[in-house]
């Protein structure tokens, strides 16, 4: 999946800025001012790898699951 065009960091970024938090003891305000975050966008990061490992820093779709608005394909 591509990186959207506004994301700060990438995949590979976000797993650097992770590893600084969890193995070079870095707070988060630290990880976040070297890699160009908010500390609050660093915890976020921080708060899905650890319940989800080093996937769920992988991009995900910004599309909707499902759209209550939509038109049903019979009508």
């Amino acid at each position: 999946m591509n990186t959207h065009k506004n994301a700060r960091l990438t995949y590979l970024r976000r797993l650097e800025m992770v590893q600084d938090i969890t193995q070079r003891r870095h707070t988060a305000e630290q990880a976040g001012a070297t890699h160009g975050v908010s500390a609050v966008t660093a915890r976020k990061w921080l708060a899905r790898y650890l319940a989800g490992g080093a996937p769920a820093l992988l991009d995900k779709s910004s599309r909707p699951a499902r759209s209550p608005r939509t038109i049903s394909p019979e009508t």
